[in-house]
C-alpha cells in the first residue's frame, strides 16, 4: 500500500482519499476508481488523477491496490444476546434437527449436578414439538435449580417449577398480550411458554445484569460486524428495555452505529406498548431509537406462522396469530398515531400477512402508509398474488437468506419442506419481489459466526429451494447497503458511495462481485470506516488505525 501525505497526529475527521481501487457506485453502475472523504462525507467519486488532485498536503492518500470498496454493510435485523451468566447445558446436533427429549433431559440433569443455580440450554424442533409435560420432566431432572431451555430461532422457551417461581410465575398467571402460557388439563402450567410470555420472562431473568454486562456485549458484537465491513446493526430489542439498551450502548462508546427497535410488550392495552417512547430518551452517539417491533405470528418450524392452509405434516392445523382483529386494528391505529416511530413487523405465514395488509387498507389510505413505511420482517409467505399490495402500501421487505439453509429434520428431509411440501419453493422470495418494485432488504437474524453477512449473500445469490428466486450479486450487495437504509428510513444519508453521503465504507478483502460462490462467506473487511472514521483495520491499512481514530 502506498501511503502518502499521513499526519500521525491527524484525529478522526481528517481528509481521507482512497485511490486505485474498484468502487461500487450501484446495481448496473460502472466502478468508479477512487472516491474523496471530508469531514466525515463523501466528497466526490471518481477517476484516480481527478481524487489524487484533490489532496493537500495533511490528506491522507491511500492506495487501494484495485480492491473492492463497498457502502458499509448495514445489518438490517439483528439480536445482540442475552447478557445473563447462567450454566449452559452442553446440547448435541444443534441447531439441526436439535437434541432429542431424552438428550435434552439428561444434558439438564448433568448440569443440575454442577451446583446451584439457573440452568440453560439451547434446544431444536425435536424437544419444542414433544408434547409431554416439560414441566415435569424438567422438575425431575433439575428439581433444585431454576431452568430454561430455548430454542435457538426464538420461538419456545420450556420452564421448569423452581425457574416459574423465581420468575414470579403462579399457575393463575393470565396470557399476556401477543403470548401465552401451556397448561395442564387442570389450569396449571405445563412449563411451555410462547412469544410475548417468554420473552417477558427472558428480560426478567437478565435484569439483574448490570448495564456493564450488556455493554461488553454491545462491543464485542460491534468488533465482529466491522470485522466484516458492517458499519450499522438494526437490533432488535427482544431481550432489554429500550432505555437500559441506550445506557449500554453509552457504556460500549459505539464504533458503528446501532438503530434500536424497541420490542412491544403491552402490560394490558394496545397503546401501552408506546409508554418506553414517552420520556425522553438520552441522546448516544452513533445510535437512534427507530421504532418498535411487533411480532405478529411465529415461524413454520414450530408451526405456529400462520398460514392460509394446513402443515403438511399437522393435518388441521394451520398455526396462529398472536393477536385478534381487534388488536390487531389498535396496533394498526397506533402505527398511525405515533409516525415518528417506525413499524418492524414479524410476519412470516400467508394467512398473516394477508390479514395485515387487508387490515392495513381498511384503516388508512395507501399514500398515508407510504409515508410510514411499515418494515416487514421476514414476510417469507408474500405470494406473487400480494406483491402489487405490499408495494402499494409502501411496504419494505427485510429479508433474511440464512432461512434458505434447507435445515434437515432427524430424517434428513428439509424442514420447510416437511412443513409445507408443495408449497416450500414459494417461500421466501427474493427475485420476483425485486421485480415488482417492492424493497429489499437483507440480515441474518442471528448471533455469532452465521450471522456473517457474505454468507447470507452466498445463499441469497443460491437460493436452495427455488434457484429462480436468487438474487445477482450486485443486487444482493444492494439489498444490504441501499436496501437496509432505506428501510431504517435513511437513504438519504448513507447506504450508497456518492457524494454527500456518510463515509460510511467496507474495503473488503476480496472481489465478492467476482470470486467464486463458495469463496463468498471467507470475505473480511481490511477496512472499515464509520463517518470517515476507522473502526476497524487489518494489513495492509493497520497503520491507518491509531492516525485516524479518536483517542
Amino acid at each position: 500500500m502506498a501511503l502518502l501525505a499521513l499526519s500521525p497526529g491527524c484525529g478522526w475527521a481528517a481528509d481521507l482519499y482512497l485511490v486505485n481501487g474498484k468502487i461500487f457506485t450501484g446495481v448496473g453502475e460502472p466502478a468508479a476508481q477512487a472516491l474523496a472523504i471530508q469531514g466525515g462525507k463523501i466528497a466526490a467519486v471518481g477517476e484516480n488523477g481527478a481524487i489524487r488532485a484533490m489532496a493537500r498536503d495533511k490528506a491522507a492518500v491511500i492506495d487501494l491496490g484495485g480492491r473492492l470498496v463497498t457502502p458499509g454493510l448495514i445489518e438490517a435485523h439483528g439480536h445482540a444476546g442475552s447478557a445473563a451468566p447462567t450454566r449452559q447445558a452442553a446440547m448435541p446436533n444443534l441447531p439441526w434437527p436439535g437434541p432429542t427429549p431424552e438428550e435434552a433431559i439428561a444434558a439438564i440433569t448433568a448440569a443440575a449436578r454442577q451446583g446451584p443455580g439457573w440452568v440453560s440450554g439451547e434446544i431444536g424442533p425435536l424437544a419444542i414439538n414433544d408434547q409431554r409435560d416439560w414441566r415435569a420432566a424438567l422438575d425431575a431432572a433439575a428439581p433444585a435449580n431454576p431452568v430454561m431451555l430455548q430454542v435457538w430461532w426464538g420461538h419456545g422457551t420450556l420452564l421448569n417449577s423452581a425457574a416459574l417461581k423465581a420468575l414470579g410465575v403462579e399457575d393463575t398467571a393470565s396470557d399476556p398480550l401477543g403470548g401465552w402460557f401451556g397448561r395442564r388439563a387442570d389450569g396449571s402450567l405445563d412449563g411451555r411458554v410462547r412469544e410475548n410470555a417468554e420473552w417477558r420472562l427472558m428480560r426478567a431473568r437478565d435484569a439483574a445484569q448490570p448495564p456493564q454486562a450488556f455493554a461488553a456485549r454491545y462491543s464485542a458484537t460491534a468488533a465482529l460486524y466491522a470485522g466484516w465491513g458492517v458499519t450499522t446493526y438494526h437490533q432488535m430489542l427482544n431481550n432489554q428495555a429500550l432505555p437500559d439498551a441506550l445506557a449500554a450502548l453509552k457504556i460500549s462508546r459505539p464504533t458503528i452505529k446501532w438503530r434500536l427497535y424497541g420490542w412491544a410488550m403491552p402490560d394490558r392495552q394496545i397503546a401501552d406498548a408506546w409508554d418506553q417512547f414517552a420520556a425522553p430518551l438520552a441522546p448516544v452517539d452513533r445510535v437512534r431509537a427507530a421504532g418498535i417491533k411487533w411480532v405478529l405470528d411465529a415461524t413454520p418450524i414450530e408451526r405456529d406462522a400462520h398460514m392460509s392452509a394446513p402443515y403438511a405434516d399437522r393435518p388441521g392445523w394451520s398455526g396462529r396469530s398472536n393477536y385478534t382483529d381487534d388488536q390487531l386494528h389498535a396496533l394498526l391505529a397506533g402505527i398511525l398515531a405515533h409516525p415518528g416511530q417506525q413499524a418492524a413487523l414479524h410476519v412470516v405465514g400467508d394467512a398473516e400477512l394477508a390479514r395485515l395488509m387487508d387490515a392495513m387498507e381498511a384503516a388508512a389510505p395507501p399514500a398515508t402508509w407510504v409515508q410510514r413505511r411499515v418494515r416487514v420482517e421476514h414476510g417469507d409467505g408474500l405470494t406473487a398474488g400480494r406483491f402489487e399490495q405490499v408495494r402499494r402500501l409502501g411496504m419494505v421487505v427485510v429479508q433474511n437468506p440464512l432461512h434458505l439453509n434447507p435445515m434437515p429434520d432427524e430424517r434428513g428431509v428439509p424442514m420447510m419442506s416437511a412443513r409445507l411440501g408443495s408449497r416450500a419453493p414459494a417461500f421466501l422470495p427474493l427475485k420476483s419481489l425485486l421485480a415488482a418494485g417492492v424493497p429489499l432488504a437483507l440480515g441474518s437474524d442471528a448471533g455469532g459466526p452465521p450471522a456473517n453477512p457474505f454468507l447470507n449473500i452466498m445463499l441469497a445469490v443460491i437460493h436452495p429451494t427455488a434457484p429462480g428466486e436468487a438474487l445477482d450479486r450486485e443486487q444482493a450487495l444492494a439489498a444490504y447497503t441501499s436496501g437496509g437504509a432505506f428501510a431504517e428510513r435513511a437513504e438519504l444519508e448513507k447506504g450508497r458511495i456518492a457524494v454527500g453521503m456518510a463515509a460510511d465504507l467496507a474495503v473488503l478483502s476480496q472481489d465478492i462481485l467476482v470470486v467464486p460462490l463458495d469463496a463468498l462467506p471467507a470475505t473480511r473487511s481490511l477496512l472499515t470506516l464509520v463517518d470517515g472514521e476507522v473502526a476497524h483495520a487489518d494489513a495492509p491499512f493497520t497503520i491507518l488505525k491509531p492516525a485516524l481514530s479518536a483517542p
